[in-house]
């Protein structure tokens, strides 16, 4: 069987970049989309997240709120304002509406509170939200 035979059969992983500034909450869905089957990046600032997405590698965004340099909002606008369009998924600790509705109008796909969805939750959302291309 050649090389290119091979390669045809192989799935490629999805590929999701997480932006999110805490390591102990990184680490733990990292884990969880590593099981899951997906090649996953973390960015621990917003402007790595920007650069990162402008490589045009990943297919969505977990974009969290609260980051040391850029809030997720000032992110999202900075993509946005680069003709980068891939799906991104609000994951933040804010829970209230005029945020949520904010973030929903903006454009995201999805907006998580993180104390209420669990890592294998926030996993399952992004599989729906890539509309089936996940195996």
């Amino acid at each position: 069987m050649s090389l290119k035979e091979l390669t045809g059969n192989m799935q490629l992983k999805p590929r999701v970049l997480l932006v999110e500034d805490r390591s102990d909450l990184a680490a733990m869905y990292q884990l969880a989309f590593d099981i899951a089957g997906f090649d996953i990046r973390v960015a621990v600032t917003g402007t790595e997240g920007v650069t990162i997405a402008e490589s045009g590698w990943p297919q969505l965004m977990v974009l969290d709120l609260q980051l040391p340099d850029l809030d997720g909002f000032a992110v999202y606008d900075a993509m946005r304002r680069r003709g980068l369009t891939i799906p991104v998924i609000f994951l933040s600790v804010t829970d209230d509406g005029a945020t949520i509705r904010r973030a929903m109008s903006l454009g995201a796909v999805d907006y998580l509170v993180k104390p209420r969805v669990k890592p294998a939750d926030v996993v399952w959302r992004v599989k729906h939200h890539l509309n089936g291309s996940v195996a």
